[in-house]
């Protein structure tokens, strides 16, 4: 079962290089968009790091994590977008 999963998960990615390599221009443009969401994460985790450590009570720890996952919320939306906008490109 392993075999097979492997075999399967190794054509997937020989088949997107190859499909990443007959358009140049697409692979950079996605390359960047996960570079930039990989920032943006970074950004947000930090932030959230900064916010917890100068909690001193309850209540502030709660807003530290309502905030985060708000804004993790909204780049995890805004990535899916994105990412339906690829695959659209994709399949025309």
């Amino acid at each position: 079962m392993n075999l097979k999963l492997l075999k399967i998960t190794t054509i997937t990615m020989l088949l997107g290089v190859t499909l990443s390599l007959a358009n140049p221009a697409k692979f950079t443009e996605k390359k960047e968009f996960i570079l930039g969401h990989l920032d943006k994460k970074i950004e947000l985790i930090n932030s959230f790091k900064s916010c917890i450590n100068s909690a001193t009570k309850n209540k502030e720890l709660k807003s530290c994590r309502q905030t985060y996952k708000a804004s993790m919320k909204e780049l995890r939306a805004k990535a899916k977008a994105k990412r339906a906008e690829f695959k659209a490109q994709n399949h025309k």
